[in-house]
């Protein structure tokens, strides 16, 4: 009875408007006080452990770092840097995206970080470029989600914390194969649009005299995503050690370098981390009301043993909880789906044998394509708005990036090695 219930609560709450944390929320408390007997302090027991966690504290760092390299002016540089380096090549500006959004998702972490900061700016090149709006709107939404999938990335983060006993460093390292995998394919459709249809401009080759004076200015932005990754990766520091050196060193390079930032930015930097991480605490907080409901009443249990009863296929499984989470990221963010979902799908994913990695990466990366699936992905509503343009007209030359991004997916399910060895390699 208990699944019924919650589920019904919960829908009933959502359908009437209530955010969907609290919808999470209002139907664990109602079965925790009203059906089981016990006492509300249980609920804010729950959170309270739900949130007093160390390595939550890496999410609102990592934001503030992706605001504050913005606010330090250097993102400019290096559109340009880019632009001399694949500028005088047919289809450079597109590979521009691709590579620019690599970049600034080992500094943010995040898919609406990039699209917020450079995204205008990549939409702008494209079109001046003689790429449609709709197609450069498109490309820059599927661009943005390598930001999650590459280090450091916050959906892995709120992953490894809602699954437990998942290493957010070998998370991390799990996702960077797969991210350079759909950074390639979305550079070869790329050059394929620009062979066929003759978009894009081609300028001349870089001259030495202007590539190194803006290579070495670049120098201290480029070392921000190696000492961030490169601490996690030595063990030197944690994530969330390695998140609050990287917001140090952002605003001496603000201060001292660039001499952009200000006071203000710092407080705006707060401020805006703080909005976005009281929303995901919300989640977590009520998906741990959630994730102890189901494991008092052996839900995962059940669930892994009727699965096992229709399949002993790890593969098979994958490509189902796969699907179901392509499907319901059509409806759902990809935050309130890892918290209500991984912590029983994971579990079982350990029963059929699947490394903890490889479901992560998969795991992630299906909630990251939901981000740009119409009708509700909110990356690509943000894009639309950047764009200024409807999301119809981009709804409409997404499904060739989407196609893309399943096709890395099912990559990484049935060639777990892609996900799987670069961790192993480095002892994770």
């Amino acid at each position: 009875m208990t699944a019924p219930i919650m589920l019904g609560v919960f829908f009933v709450c959502v359908f009437i408007g209530v955010p969907i944390a609290f919808a999470m929320g209002i139907s664990g408390a109602i079965w925790i006080v009203f059906f089981v007997g016990l006492a509300p302090t249980v609920l804010a027991r729950i959170a309270y452990n739900a949130l007093a966690s160390f390595p939550l504290v890496s999410i609102p760092l990592f934001i503030m770092i992706g605001h504050l390299a913005n606010r330090c002016g250097m993102l400019p540089d290096l559109v340009r840097w880019l632009q001399l380096v694949f500028g005088w090549l047919r289809g450079g500006r597109a590979y521009i995206s691709v590579v620019g959004s690599m970049f600034f998702g080992g500094i943010s972490g995040t898919a609406v970080s990039d699209i917020a900061t450079i995204g205008r700016l990549e939409i702008q090149m494209l079109t001046e470029s003689g790429y449609p709006l709709p197609y450069s709107a498109a490309l820059v939404a599927t661009c943005a989600i390598l930001a999650p999938m590459l280090p450091p990335s916050v959906a892995m983060v709120i992953y490894a914390f809602a699954v437990g006993n998942v290493s957010v460093g070998g998370l991390f390292m799990a996702g960077l194969v797969p991210g350079i995998l759909l950074g390639i394919g979305l550079i070869i459709m790329s050059w394929y649009k620009a062979k066929t249809k003759l978009y894009g401009t081609v300028t001349e080759f870089p001259k030495l005299s202007e590539l190194l004076p803006l290579t070495i200015k670049l120098i201290p932005l480029a070392t921000l995503p190696v000492i961030i990754v490169g601490g996690i990766i030595s063990g030197i520091t944690t994530p969330t050690e390695s998140a609050a050196i990287g917001v140090v060193y952002t605003i001496f390079i603000g201060f001292a370098l660039t001499r952009k930032l200000r006071l203000r930015d710092i407080y705006d930097a707060i401020l805006y981390s703080c909005s976005i991480t009281s929303v995901l605490g919300m989640l977590v907080a009520a998906g741990a009301i959630s994730s102890w409901i189901a494991t008092r009443n052996q839900i995962t249990q059940r669930l892994a043993d009727f699965m096992m009863s229709m399949t002993t296929d790890p593969t098979l499984y994958l490509m189902v909880v796969a699907a179901g989470l392509l499907l319901l990221g059509v409806v759902m963010e990809a935050t309130p789906l890892t918290i209500a979902l991984a912590p029983i799908l994971a579990p079982i994913a350990r029963h059929y044998g699947v490394a903890d990695l490889q479901f992560g990466v998969v795991f992630v990366v299906c909630t990251m394509i939901g981000l740009i699936t119409p009708p509700a992905g909110i990356v690509l509503a943000l894009t639309a708005t950047v764009a200024d343009t409807p999301v119809e007209t981009i709804s409409r030359q997404i499904w060739p990036f989407i196609a893309c991004s399943v096709i890395v997916v099912i990559l990484c399910i049935f060639f777990p090695a892609i996900s799987l060895w670069l961790p192993h390699k480095l002892g994770f």
